[in-house]
Formats: C-alpha cells, structure tokens, sequence
C-alpha cells in the first residue's frame, strides 16, 4: 500500500523504484547506485531500515545518496536512530503529500 501512495504521490515525471524489503532494497541498490534519493522506512521485512541505511553506507558505499526515513516510529530516540544510522532526514507518518513533496524536495536540494 505505501509502494502506491508513493507512486502516487512522487510519480509524476519522477523514475521510481521500489522494493518489498529492506533485503531487496539493497540488492536493488547495488545494481542501481546512482539513484538521487533513497525513503525507507524503520520498519521493514528482512532488514529494518536502520540495518539498510548502515549497510547502504557502509558495505555498500553510497555515502552521499540521501536517504529519508519515513515511518510511524517517530519518537526522538527513533529519528536519532536514523541519523547515527545515516538517514539524512526524517518524515513522521502519516504525512500529507506537501509533506512528502517538501522533504524530498529539502532532501534533494541540500545533496545538490
């Protein structure tokens, strides 16, 4: 369901890719290493979002790939979490599609 409300949302003239799992999501990432903005969430099959975002930047070298976190866990310590992890920004669920509009916009601007 989130895949959809993404594509929905971001879709319109945007490439997107997307994967099930976090176990996916870095297969994808290898293959696919020139992608401008990585959402994940902390709470994903396989691999959780902060094992992605540490294996992405670490084993897999994509250190300057922005990466936000968007997911319900949204307590302090959970969005601390995803910086120590490397998340460059976070996005409390449920958001809005501004809201959506606006961090990937923020995101991308601040990696350009």
């Amino acid at each position: 369901m989130m895949c959809r409300m993404y594509r929905l949302v971001l879709g319109a003239g945007n490439d997107l890719l997307f994967a099930v799992n976090g176990a996916e999501g870095l297969d994808l990432a290898a293959q696919e290493p020139d992608v401008d903005l990585m959402i994940v969430d902390i709470n994903m099959p396989q691999v959780d979002g902060l094992e992605f975002v540490r294996r992405l930047r670490g084993e897999l070298g994509m250190t300057d790939v922005p990466v936000l976190m968007c997911s319900t866990e949204s307590a302090g310590s959970d969005r601390e979490a995803a910086r120590v992890a490397g998340a460059t920004g976070f996005l409390p669920k449920p958001w809005q599609p501004q809201q959506l509009l606006d961090a990937v916009r923020e995101q991308l601007e601040a990696a350009a």
